[in-house]
């Protein structure tokens, strides 16, 4: 079963963190992952969150996002991400096509 992570991020650097997508579309592809949504003004249909940007990347399995998200490629970004934005991420488990 496929998994999802939804991104909600507030870019404390705007410019770093179009590097950040730059650099690491390469490294996410490589583990199978895919931006499916990318939005820069989305709509908050409830609670409290406010994100200046959300994102859902989808790859094929949790165990590949793991795979992603502790490799050493993606090591040195994420601590760069860190450090230029704040965001809350969750991964779920979805249809493999989420076309209808």
């Amino acid at each position: 079963m496929a998994a999802y992570i939804s991104i909600d991020m507030t870019p404390h650097d705007p410019e770093a963190i179009a590097e950040y997508e730059r650099n690491v579309q390469p490294i996410l592809a490589s583990y199978g992952g895919r931006v499916i949504a990318r939005d820069e003004d989305p709509i908050i249909a409830e609670g409290r969150r406010e994100p200046r940007l959300a994102v859902l990347i989808r790859f094929p399995d949790k165990a590949a996002f793991r795979r992603f998200y502790e490799s050493d490629e993606y090591a040195p970004w994420k601590e760069f991400r860190l450090r230029n934005a704040t965001e809350d991420a969750i991964v779920l488990e979805g249809p493999d096509d989420l076309a209808v």
